[in-house]
């Protein structure tokens, strides 16, 4: 009897330390609030414990984790970044405004933020710490965004104006000499919207050539592939966590669907959503997607498990965007 009880407590302490994992924190924008502004809020995976933490004059939007989850940035509607510390408390302190820009994120250590602006005349990609105030340009090419940075910090991928083109550049933040930026992309189309994999082996991007129709690359081992021809204009390919997946967009003429691919451009398959056209998603796990789509009145959040189908809604009311996940 006591080797079952014993048992049976061992199972219930690995059941509870897997549901500790696995449950993860979203936080997103949404204008279900007194004032109609977007504010930010945070909710639980399956959609309850819904909290707003911020009551400002602007509609706040595009909210991102530190890689920690206590604290959250995000951009004002009139180009001002700010932050929320505490913010896997039952008390997040107020906003504290870091500087002017927008498409704000935390660097790899979670004290610096990441963010667009054109402090200095052209839109360029900056660093700040908040404890310091200063912001640092880090990208040396002129009207660069859209960055992301590798896994362990070392490189940073963006798109920018390059040679007269739209091109996909890498910056190594550690190299000190003037090799240190370097273009990824060979195709001349319009490169935007990179990811990369975790191990920084490997960059998706979308290239769009004169008709606008977009194509989906993977730079791998040095060579670039296109990975898509024959689907609808292609858009905002995203890495699974564990690299073995892409997820892309394709832009109809009256609908945005989402796809998943292999990373050599096999086993192309639509993942029916709920809720509409997708605005923007990210990767939850290996197997499901949040993502927010439009139906032509609002926006809802929803997640999507890209092998078996199932979706749920975790909104629906007023409208809620951008979410992301820690």
């Amino acid at each position: 009897m006591n080797r079952i009880l014993i048992l049976i407590s061992f199972l219930f302490f690995v059941f509870n330390i897997i549901n500790a994992q696995t449950d993860k924190k979203i936080v997103y924008s949404s204008d279900n609030t007194k004032s109609n502004y977007l504010q930010i809020f945070t909710m639980n995976e399956d959609g309850s414990g819904k909290k707003q933490i911020t009551n400002l004059p602007a509609n706040c939007s595009h909210p991102r984790w530190s890689p920690d989850g206590t604290k959250i940035v995000f951009q004002t509607d009139d180009d001002r970044i700010f932050m929320i510390v505490n913010a896997d408390t039952d008390t997040p302190e107020e906003p504290l405004f870091i500087f002017g820009g927008s498409n704000p994120s935390f660097a790899g250590d979670g004290e610096q933020i990441i963010f667009n602006s054109d402090h200095d005349g052209v839109l360029s990609i900056y660093i700040i710490d908040p404890a310091e105030g200063e912001a640092y340009l880090i990208s040396t090419i002129g009207y660069s965004n859209q960055q992301v940075l590798s896994k362990g910090g070392k490189y940073l991928i963006y798109s920018a104006f390059y040679d007269g083109n739209k091109c996909i550049m890498m910056t190594d933040l550690e190299d000190t000499t003037d090799e240190s930026t370097f273009q990824i992309n060979v195709n001349e189309n319009a490169n935007l919207l990179p990811d990369i994999s975790s191990d920084a082996n490997m960059i998706v991007y979308a290239g769009f050539n004169n008709q606008l129709n977009g194509t989906i690359y993977i730079f791998n081992n040095g060579k670039e592939y296109a990975l898509t021809k024959g689907i609808t204009s292609c858009n905002l390919p995203k890495f699974s966590p564990d690299d073995k997946k892409i997820a892309f967009l394709s832009i109809g003429t009256n609908s945005v669907k989402l796809y998943t691919m292999g990373i050599d451009g096999s086993n192309k398959e639509p993942i029916n959503n709920k809720g509409g056209n997708i605005g923007t998603y990210k990767w939850l796990d290996n197997e499901r997607i949040i993502y927010d789509a439009e139906n032509g009145n609002e926006y809802q959040i929803g997640i999507v498990n890209v092998n078996t189908g199932k979706c749920t809604m975790l909104t629906d009311k007023r409208n809620s965007l951008h979410p992301d996940v820690y």
